[in-house]
């Protein structure tokens, strides 16, 4: 069975790293003029796969969307070095 090691070991990275991409990495508010990060005013959830959304009035506008998966899962292993 060792010779199934590798595509186990890959599915595994795959499947931590796609849990690790959904979960929220911040919370942000803008208020006031333009907004200083781009997207304007108002409140913003930023997930750890890159994905950012606005949260306003009942409603949810994605304003960036998710990252590559290859780029996940860079991210994923970087984020467990520290």
């Amino acid at each position: 069975m060792s010779q199934y090691d590798d595509i186990v070991q890959k599915r595994r990275l795959y499947l931590q790293a796609e849990d690790w991409g959904s979960q929220v990495s911040q919370h942000y508010v803008c208020k006031g003029g333009v907004g200083d990060l781009g997207f304007g005013d108002g409140y913003f959830v930023y997930y750890n796969n890159g994905v950012v959304h606005k949260l306003s009035n009942k409603s949810i506008t994605i304003m960036q969307p998710a990252k590559s998966i290859v780029e996940v899962i860079d991210d994923f292993t970087r984020s467990q070095q520290c």
